[in-house]
């Protein structure tokens, strides 16, 4: 068998989540307990939004630490991990014994989040962090117009890679295209500039 598709923007995987907001979310079976650079135990939560205009994107990477370093800090871990609990609607009284039972129990499980941009990392990149988990909303997810800020990128190339920009300038105007660039119509353009590879 060939390779060989026509472009169907209906047929694609998710989508991408272009502003901050609050979400509807089920957390997804790639979220998993870890334990962070420093040391601590953690629970990394990957979220797909489950209605509204964004239905299928990804929002990843909530860190959860727990953090037993002072008594402080272990109250405001139990306090953060309790607010995920009741949002998902677990029972009071219920005891988790381990990270690894909590991450596992979440799966599945429907809440809210809110999100909004961080950044910029060392690349330079826009993410989207979660700042609060909360039950389900019934009146469902809320963007809030607040788009990715640009990239800022320090470096003449995106690639910074002398063979791979040689090997980009040398591809045909039309590359791919029966009749010109394959995304002139796009509805959005997105920069070379803000894509991540």
């Amino acid at each position: 068998m060939a390779f060989g598709f026509t472009v169907d923007e209906n047929n694609v995987l998710g989508r991408q989540v272009e502003e901050a907001g609050t979400y509807n979310v089920r957390i997804l079976p790639t979220s998993e307990a870890k334990v962070s650079k420093t040391g601590k135990e953690m629970m990394v939560l990957n979220f797909e939004i489950t209605d509204g205009k964004y239905a299928g994107g990804q929002i990843r990477y909530d860190n959860v630490v727990w953090d037993e370093s002072d008594e402080e800090k272990k109250e405001n871990s139990a306090k953060r991990f309790n607010t995920i609990a009741v949002a998902v609607g677990a029972k009071a009284g219920f005891s988790f014994t381990s990270i690894q039972q909590m991450t596992e129990a979440l799966k599945g499980r429907e809440l809210n989040i809110s999100v909004e941009w961080d950044g910029p990392n060392d690349k330079g990149y826009y993410n989207l962090n979660v700042t609060g988990h909360n039950p389900k909303d019934p009146e469902g997810s809320k963007p809030n117009g607040m788009f990715k800020p640009a990239r800022q990128q320090s470096g003449a190339s995106a690639y910074n890679n002398p063979a791979v920009d040689k090997a980009a300038a040398s591809l045909p105007d039309n590359f791919g295209a029966p009749s010109g660039d394959p995304f002139a119509s796009a509805g959005q353009v997105i920069s070379d500039d803000n894509l991540p590879f």
